[in-house]
């Protein structure tokens, strides 16, 4: 019998069906509430020195300067040496003239003279650059263009001009090599040196000359055939090549060198010998060259301002060349040193501190021998009288050894009174300011070499202690300044701070609101506003 005052067995099941889909229905809304509104990843914070620094020490200034040394001896092998006998041991005592060691050079006096044409084309250069000083100084402003004027003749380059990688022996019928009058042409580019593959086309020219000159030698011309020149009537012994370069390659550039080679033949085998080449350019004639030397009057084309800028910069191309005259003749004094009879010498009475094996020295860069007597180095700086007031007494600097790439700390024992005339360009300076000598003194524990050049870095400004920040860590909101760092609850919080000077457009320095021991984040992306959970990062994280 059915009873009719409550629902049936079905609908009961239909029923409780209902509530538990609605159920599950709500708690899934409430998964998804949550989820959506607090499933964001943390943000990552960092240490502050990752992203800022405490310290600025002003703008670094840089002079360069020979090494001379005081009661300690380095030796350095170069490439071509090889050593032969070692004679001492660490913890030796010597005197000085004492041999240290022995060794095999393939220096020979070809490289030697190398070295020296290097010294003389850019002392060439510095002459050259001095004289177009002074034609820039002699320039008047143009007052009225004349556009009615003949065009300049045309500059003719020229043509391959030859390179260490790929000599070319010039050929002129009538410039065979027979005599210095006679030598041959051959053009190197302004940017090279006479190196190895030149010398080998010279050689190869050599063997070719020598060659047909031995098969000329059982020939006798026949009637009517024309006479051989004159060096193939008898036994060659010497021809002569000019190696030329003209600024620019060109035809009508100013002759940077111009240098005589003398090629000697005996059974052959050749020896060369650079010797004197005052031979008449017969490219282009001296006379013609002054005809169409350019003349700098009222007509010179430049105002007031470019003719100014021209100056300056050719006042520092001279300096710059006259610092390479110096490095060059540096290296040429060395390489003197290198080529002499084999043997190293004890320059001071002390004891051997250090000995390395040759391959150790040549790979670590360092010196094969130390003699020290208990002294160190010395290196030879100047400072704008801009800046001497700054530079004190028993200042550190750091000194680069750019021979070897190691870095060293100086100590600054003398400043000089009087600017020195031998102040010549060192660095970025003022070059309407004196210059003063100041003397830095390096502990022997460095492997600096003798006459060696190095630089001395040193800064004349105090250091001004401070918080400066990234200013990728900085935002801005109504012209005010503000960063996230991590708060006390853990999270992160939004905190405005109070900014100061711009710092080599990079930092900017926070005078409150942030110290050096918080946290900071970067200030940008989907998760970063205030009381996002925060974790702290590492650099990986930062930069990964």
């Amino acid at each position: 019998m059915r009873n009719s005052n409550g629902p049936s067995r079905g609908m009961k099941k239909w029923i409780i069906t209902i509530c538990v889909v609605v159920l599950a229905a709500a708690i899934g809304c409430g998964i998804w509430y949550y989820l959506g509104h607090n499933s964001s990843e943390p943000v990552y914070v960092y240490p502050f020195h990752y992203v800022g620094m405490t310290e600025y020490w002003g703008d670094n200034q840089e002079s360069y300067g020979p090494v001379t040394t005081d009661k300690i001896q380095t030796v350095y092998l170069s490439d071509t040496q090889t050593v032969t006998e070692v004679l001492v041991q660490v913890g030796d005592t010597v005197k000085k003239g004492d041999i240290l060691m022995s060794f095999d050079t393939t220096l020979s006096d070809l490289a030697l003279e190398r070295k020296r044409l290097d010294v003389e084309k850019l002392k060439l250069q510095l002459e050259n650059a001095r004289k177009e000083l002074q034609r820039i100084n002699g320039m008047k402003p143009m007052v009225i263009p004349d556009f009615t004027e003949e065009p300049e003749e045309e500059d003719v380059d020229l043509g391959p001009a030859v390179s260490p990688g790929n000599p070319q022996i010039g050929e002129n019928a009538a410039y065979d090599g027979s005599t210095p009058e006679m030598a041959i042409l051959c053009w190197i580019n302004s940017s090279d040196s006479i190196g190895d593959a030149v010398l080998e086309q010279v050689r190869q020219k050599a063997e070719q000359l020598w060659n047909e000159n031995e098969e000329a030698k059982y020939n006798t011309p026949a009637e009517g055939e024309e006479e051989k020149p004159p060096y193939q009537q008898q036994t060659m012994e010497k021809f002569y090549v000019v190696f030329k370069v003209t600024e620019g390659n060109r035809q009508l550039g100013q002759k940077l060198l111009w240098q005589g080679l003398e090629v000697t033949a005996k059974d052959g085998t050749f020896g060369f010998r650079f010797c004197d080449a005052m031979i008449p350019d017969y490219t282009v004639a001296e006379s013609d060259q002054e005809e169409i030397a350019p003349e700098w009057d009222f007509g010179s084309g430049f105002t007031a301002a470019q003719i100014a800028q021209m100056r300056l910069e050719q006042e520092k191309k001279i300096k710059d060349l006259e610092f390479q005259v110096k490095m060059a003749e540096a290296n040429y004094k060395i390489a003197q040193t290198e080529a002499g009879d084999g043997n190293i010498y004890a320059q001071i009475d002390g004891e051997v501190v250090s000995l390395l094996s040759e391959e150790e020295a040549k790979m670590q860069m360092q010196p094969i021998l130390k003699v020290s007597g208990g002294g160190g180095f010395y290196v030879e700086g100047f400072v704008s009288e801009l800046e001497k007031d700054a530079m004190q007494l028993g200042m550190e600097v750091t000194v680069n050894d750019w021979n070897t790439g190691m870095m060293y700390t100086g100590t600054v024992t003398s400043l000089g009174d009087f600017p020195s005339s031998e102040a010549y360009w060192s660095g970025m300076g003022n070059p309407n300011a004196s210059y003063y000598p100041f003397l830095v003194f390096v502990d022997g524990s460095a492997d600096l070499q003798a006459g060696r050049y190095v630089s001395v870095t040193y800064s004349t400004s105090a250091g001004e202690n401070g918080i400066y920040l990234q200013k990728p860590f900085l935002r801005t909101e109504n012209g005010k300044s503000f960063v996230f760092v991590l708060g006390e609850d853990g999270r992160l919080e939004k905190r405005f701070v109070t900014t100061g000077k711009d710092l080599y457009g990079s930092y900017t320095e926070i005078l409150g609101g942030l110290t050096a021991e918080d946290l900071v984040a970067f200030p940008y992306g989907k998760n970063v506003k205030d009381g996002a959970a925060a974790v702290e990062g590492d650099m990986s994280n930062l930069y990964g």
